[in-house]
């Protein structure tokens, strides 16, 4: 009940989130009488971490191939004018 006190969503909403997070292996929970303390897995958000880097260098690639198509595609738009 903590947990969902600062967010507007329900304490069920927050314990689906929860086990989503853990079913990732990016926290981990244990039960200690009424209550599930949480931590964060230390390895978890290095592996989100390199995935990111991953799609950060794909996504600039694209970018930079769609630079130069549209580059490419003003040259000779000018050109077409002058």
């Amino acid at each position: 009940m903590d947990l969902a006190q600062p967010f507007e969503m329900s304490q069920p909403a927050i314990s689906r989130h929860l086990r989503v997070l853990e079913e990732a292996g990016l926290i981990a929970r244990r039960v200690e009488g009424a209550k599930r303390p949480c931590r964060l897995v230390p390895g978890g958000i290095d592996e989100i971490d390199q995935w990111l880097e991953l799609l950060r260098k794909a996504l600039e690639m694209n970018y930079a191939r769609l630079d130069k198509i549209l580059e490419s595609q003003s040259k000779r738009a000018k050109g077409k004018k002058g």
